[in-house]
């Protein structure tokens, strides 16, 4: 589907099905005013993870933030998407540098189980808001690493250690940003990177929606 035709049919289903906030529930918006004001910020004060030059990550992951994501990536609202990338979009004050947007890819078998990619959805209204190019076939997820969220930090890191590789015809941007959903230890973002960088990338920022505590972080 085309993207005027996307749009248009995303506001045909809102005026047959009005808006409900992914992240309470209430009418009017998929991602209403309050969700938005309640969100807790992240300053990021540590280097990025290995791998990444720059990270730009809107929320903590908990609350209606942490709702509205599990709407979209596992109730598969996919039209959230959109009110996720233009709450993220506003509440950065600079975006980072790069020349195209990049989602991190999912295994084809976990693509066709879900239906679609929240990161290249979330990515697809970035480039569209921002007006860069989005590049959603170079880089591959080459093996399938389930699901993490039980893994820690040096086992994330050795589960997708090679998992990602750049297979276009012509070599990746210089500059790239990364987009995912949630960011945890960072481990998928850093193979991401590296596999962007064996291929002829020089920077690698990285842009998503939350930052998920782990056990050494601070509340």
């Amino acid at each position: 589907m085309n993207a005027p035709l996307a749009g248009w049919f995303e506001r045909a289903l809102a005026f047959v099905f009005p808006d409900r906030c992914a992240g309470c529930g209430s009418m009017g918006a998929l991602f209403c005013a309050a969700c938005r004001a309640a969100a807790r910020p992240v300053v990021e004060e540590r280097a990025p993870p290995p791998g990444l030059d720059a990270v730009v990550v809107a929320w903590r992951y908990e609350g209606s933030v942490r709702q509205a994501v599990h709407a979209l990536k596992y109730r598969r609202r996919r039209r959230v998407a959109r009110a996720l990338a233009e709450a993220l979009a506003a509440s950065i004050s600079e975006r980072p540098r790069g020349d195209a947007l990049i989602p991190v890819p999912l295994h084809p078998e976990r693509l066709a189980q879900r239906g679609f990619n929240q990161s290249a959805e979330l990515a697809r209204h970035l480039a569209q808001r921002w007006g860069l190019p989005l590049l959603t076939d170079g880089l591959i997820r080459q093996r399938d690493t389930g699901h993490q969220a039980r893994l820690g930090r040096r086992e994330r890191q050795t589960n997708v250690a090679g998992a990602f590789v750049w297979r276009a015809p012509a070599p990746p941007p210089a500059r790239v940003i990364l987009v995912d959903d949630v960011l945890t230890t960072g481990a998928t973002l850093g193979a991401c990177a590296a596999a962007l960088r064996a291929a002829g990338s020089r920077q690698v920022a990285a842009l998503t929606i939350a930052r998920a505590l782990t056990s050494g972080d601070h509340p």
